[in-house]
């Protein structure tokens, strides 16, 4: 009668081990790359939560505008409400708005707030305090839509529409190459 080894080989166990490694690499690489692209995601909602939460600021200050009947006569573009002026800049444009600020009870106040593009991004100034809303902005181009025509303020146009201005583009770009577009209705 023979007597059988039971177990396992080396040869076998040392398969096995490797077999095992192989699949830990595997693994590793793929929960890496998951990170990788979470951590990814995570940023670009960050950035888009920025430029969310900025357009809507833009929105909310054009809306909040004087009315032209409450508004200073200004030397501004003849398609805009009186309440806004769009400046050319070295650096682009820059939009002033005149809007209304609570001033305590029953009272208000006029607030000149001015977007512009700054060392980090688009700036929001208002009584002589800058806000950094969107860092990484490189370019800010502004368009008003009216008379059928889109006009940039502060380039010579062919056509200058006699109508005041029924929209307000603003459009974004920062230095990975996007460009973001909002279309304000006035």
């Amino acid at each position: 009668m023979t007597t059988r080894a039971v177990g396992f080989t080396l040869i076998e166990v040392l398969v096995a081990i490797t077999l095992m490694a192989l699949m830990g690499v595997v693994c590793w690489r793929g929960l890496s790359f998951v990170a990788e692209q979470r951590a990814g995601i995570e940023r670009e909602t960050l950035d888009l939560t920025g430029l969310m939460h900025t357009f809507a600021q833009l929105e909310r200050d054009v809306d909040q505008r004087l009315p032209d009947i409450a508004s200073p006569a200004r030397a501004t573009a003849p398609e805009l409400p009186l309440a806004m002026s769009i400046v050319p800049t070295e650096s682009g444009v820059q939009l002033e708005v005149l809007r209304e600020a609570p001033a305590g009870v029953g009272r208000s106040a006029v607030l000149p707030v001015v977007y512009r593009l700054g060392a980090g991004g688009l700036m929001r100034t208002t009584l002589g305090a800058d806000v950094l809303l969107l860092p990484g902005v490189t370019r800010l181009q502004i368009r008003l839509y009216a008379g059928g025509f889109w006009v940039e303020p502060g380039r010579e146009q062919p056509v200058r529409p006699f109508a005041r201005a029924s929209a307000l583009e603003i459009a974004l770009e920062d230095a990975k190459g996007g460009r973001y577009v909002k279309v304000l209705a006035l």
